[in-house]
Order: structure tokens, then sequence, then C-alpha cells
């Protein structure tokens, strides 16, 4: 296994001001056996250019441009190009450490339980990358617990948030092989349904705790993953799949009630967090989220309870 390849699939678009930075801590990994696979979503910035210079001088880089059909779209043809039995995911504005990938593959060879090894990681500016926070918000206040094992508990653990960020998981190649690519329709949380459905396919996730592989993850008004409208939306999109996953899972049907239950709440959450952002006089959007919901009494108890946030969130 320590000799096996790893494909660094990197997803770009209009990042040619920060690609550099991520090519280059690929150029410092201790461990020399990868590809990397740079698949830019139509970019019409200089990202071409910038990562010429990389192709010219290593040939471990490729590069690969489509018409710009989101993140989802450029990973799966990362995925169909990939040769190595390993697999890494890379946004082109993040980095990883110089010893992450040694240190995973290590990790998977003493552990062959494991199937997808995931590691720490914090955050950062562009203007001070040494200085490390433990959340998105820089402020040091949430501290996500690591996931580690397989069967209810993790699955548990996804059900409630996205405990990952994209570049912290190295994977072995079969379990794409089981669960399939990234689902097209999704343009937020993709990554989300991606590890929940690995979670209740009864993939085993282990946490590599070790403080030379993190995931660093930049900070900037270009993130992706910045609170949104849209973002809440596609929350609804996941809960509607996650119900399924769970029903397709080998759990005991005990399990799968408990989780579906809990679920459901979480589903009348997400409408609450969308009302709150909801003008109340757009009535046609409240008609919607009435007949999606699962009775009446649920949405008027998410409506009021938009009503409170609304208030928190606008007398800030």
């Amino acid at each position: 296994m320590a000799n096996d390849m790893v494909s660094i699939i990197i997803p770009t678009y209009n990042y040619g001001h920060l690609i550099a930075q991520t090519l280059t801590c690929l150029i410092s990994q201790t461990y020399n056996n990868w590809e990397a696979i740079i698949i830019d979503d139509g970019s019409n910035d200089d990202t071409d250019g910038i990562v010429q210079s990389f192709l010219n001088s290593d040939s471990r880089f490729s590069y690969i441009k489509q018409v710009n059909q989101g993140v989802a779209v450029a990973r799966n043809l990362g995925l169909k190009l990939a040769k190595g039995e390993f697999i890494q995911f890379l946004d082109a504005d993040d980095l990883i450490s110089e010893k992450k990938l040694d240190l995973q593959i290590s990790y998977l060879e003493a552990n062959p339980r494991v199937d997808i090894s995931v590691t720490d990681y914090r955050y950062f500016e562009t203007s001070n990358p040494k200085m490390l926070y433990s959340d998105f918000t820089l402020r040091n206040k949430t501290l996500v617990q690591p996931v580690h094992g397989c069967g209810y508990q993790v699955i548990s653990d996804f059900l409630i948030r996205n405990p990952l960020v994209i570049q912290s998981p190295l994977i072995k190649r079969g379990v794409i092989d089981k669960i399939g690519n990234f689902r097209k329709g999704m343009h937020y949380l993709e990554d989300w349904d991606f590890w929940f459905r690995a979670a209740t396919a009864n993939f085993c996730f282990g946490f590599l705790d070790h403080n030379a592989a993190i995931a660093l993850v930049r900070v900037h008004k270009e993130s992706a993953s910045q609170q949104s409208v849209k973002i809440i939306e596609a929350e609804i999109s996941f809960r509607d799949l996650a119900k399924d996953n769970i029903l397709q899972s080998n759990l005991i049907e005990a399990e799968k009630m408990k989780l579906i239950t809990r679920n459901d709440e979480l589903r009348i959450d997400t409408y609450k967090k969308m009302m709150a952002y909801t003008h109340l006089y757009e009535l046609s959007k409240y008609v919607r989220y009435y007949k999606e919901m699962p009775s009446t009494a649920a949405f008027l108890k998410a409506f009021i309870k938009a009503l409170n946030l609304k208030r928190k969130l606008f007398t800030k």
C-alpha cells in the first residue's frame, strides 16, 4: 500500500490568483506517488497560464478545461480520469499540510478496516496564513468532534451536520466504486450528501489525530461555504435524500426509525431558517413551504420559531 498512487482532484473556477499556492503545497508533499488532476470549470481569468508553469515542470499535474457546469460535475470528471487507489479532493483555494498524504497512507496501512481516513482541519485568512482557527467565523468558538467509526453513531453524526471539509478525507477507491459520484443536481452541500452516502453504505471512517496531518481551509469573500439562502434550500434537498439513504442502509429497523424521526425534526428546523430569510410579503413562498411540510402544526411551529429567529438576525 505504501507505494500506491493518490489521485488529487482539484476543481477550480477563477482562482488563478490562489491556485499556485495550492499546487505548490502538493509539490511539498513528503509522499511523492500522486497525480493532480486540475479540472477548470470554465474560468475566464489567468488560471490557464498559472497552471501551465506547473504542467511544464512536473508531469504529475494534468489540466482539463470544461464548460462551466459546477463543482460536482468537475469532481466527477476528475474521478473518471483518476488512476490512483486513493482519492484526495482539494479545492483550488485551499491547502493540505506537507505530511498529510504520507501520514494518512501509513494510517490506512496500519488500520485495514478503515475505508476513509480523516484528519483535523483549520481555517486561515489569506492575509495571515500562519494564524489558524478552529471555525469558519475565525473566533475559535466551535470545535467539531472528529468522525470515527461506522454504523449508527457515525450516520447519526452526519445527519446532524457535515463534520468534514472536503480536503480532510483520504478515500480508498472502493468507496467511490460502490456509492458513485457526486450528485449532479446539487450545487451546494454535494459533499455532505457524498459523505452521508458513504456512512449509510457502512464504510468505516478513521480519525488520524496528528498535528502534522491537517487540512487548511481559506476564508475569504468567495468561499462557497459562506452562509446563504441557497445553502439552506440545499439542506432541504439533503434531508429528503437522507431519508432514502437511511431506508436503504443495513441498520436495524429501530435504528432507521429513530434516525428518520430525527431527520424529520431537522427538516422542520431547516424550514424555520428558510422562513427567517423570507420576507413576510412573499406569500407564494410561504404557500410552498406549507405544502412541503408534513402537517399544519409543523408549519406553524416552524413559522413561529422563524419569526423569533428573524428578529434576532435583523436586530443585531
